[in-house]
């Protein structure tokens, strides 16, 4: 269950820190909508809180060793996950509409 929970915050987290790119943004958003400089430092903060707060759970919870193998093995099985539904996101969508 809280292996769980280190999945849904990385993932908030680089979803976040994904969103707050130029590129990215547009993929989701459309290509119209352009992100002030606002709303990519929010989304940057909010991205690194999310995995300051994912990690900082993981070493209270296991203690520090396996906290942070357990970290980073959710992170690389996250990140990997978003990686390829990012390069696929635009393929897809062109293939609904």
């Amino acid at each position: 269950m809280l292996i769980l929970l280190q999945v849904l915050l990385q993932l908030l987290g680089f979803i976040l820190l994904s969103l707050s790119l130029q590129r990215h943004y547009n993929d989701v958003f459309g290509q119209t909508q352009r992100p002030t400089k606002q709303t990519i430092r929010l989304l940057k903060f909010m991205g690194f809180a999310a995995l300051i707060v994912a990690i900082t759970s993981a070493v209270y919870t296991w203690g520090s060793a396996l906290g942070l193998v357990y970290f980073f093995a959710t992170a690389s099985l996250v990140a990997s996950a978003l990686a390829m539904l990012l390069a696929y996101f635009g393929k897809i969508k062109a293939v609904i509409n």
